[in-house]
């Protein structure tokens, strides 16, 4: 007849540790790892102007300010510190995003008659712009906001040295619903908007008065 022998302490320990630790790291292999979310700037399109259209109008490079000239999104931490979102960014570097909405939103809320970007064909009008500014702002938790701001400049091609017939800053801050990275993204389009809107409707005002400067000559 065969007597079962006790195991030892040790050993079970040791089995014990064993399983506990194979436990762990087959919790540890089917944790799945973070996915960056991109968003786009996508603000809508105005209603397209009535009346009627000349001039063409190119859209230069956008040259964005550092940090604000990478994809991922830039929260504020202090006056003068930001931090970069590794797994939240927008779908592109922010400057040829801007170039793009700014292009489409132009054709449809100005009196330009041809908006290009781009293009060598000869154009009576260009279009510098900058982005100063491009962040969250998650340091009160209970309102959550973004900001943008941009520096325009339209030239004349026309002018001695091509001269600036307008400049101007715009800057807003918009609420945003929460902290998420898609309400922040919903909030920087809200914000887009309204500076596009102002955008718009200050450049065909230069082009007006430029015009009128013109013809009075």
């Amino acid at each position: 007849m065969s007597v079962a022998m006790p195991m030892p302490r040790a050993l079970i320990a040791l089995l014990l540790g064993a399983v506990l630790l194979g436990a762990g790291c087959s919790g540890v292999l089917a944790r799945q790892p973070l996915e960056k979310q991109r968003f786009v700037l996508a603000p809508g399109r105005p209603d397209p102007v009535s009346g009627p259209r000349a001039g063409v109008l190119r859209v230069g490079v956008v040259h964005a300010s550092t940090p604000f000239q990478n994809r991922g999104f830039v929260h504020r931490t202090g006056e003068e510190s930001f931090a970069s979102d590794f797994y939240n960014e927008f779908a592109g570097p922010p400057g040829i995003l801007l170039r793009d909405v700014l292009a489409l939103w132009l054709r449809d809320g100005t009196h330009f008659a041809t908006v290009v970007q781009g293009s060598e064909a000869p154009a009576d009008w260009l279009l510098e712009v900058d982005i100063e500014s491009l962040y969250a702002d998650l340091r009160d938790a209970a309102a959550p906001q973004v900001a943008i701001g941009i520096t325009v400049r339209l030239l004349d091609a026309h002018a001695t040295g091509m001269a600036i017939a307008f400049q101007k800053h715009y800057a807003v801050t918009e609420a945003a619903a929460d902290g998420s990275p898609p309400a922040l993204a919903a909030a920087w389009n809200r914000a887009l908007a309204r500076v596009l809107g102002e955008v718009a409707a200050d450049l065909d005002a230069a082009r007006t008065r430029r015009a009128s400067r013109a013809r009075s000559r």
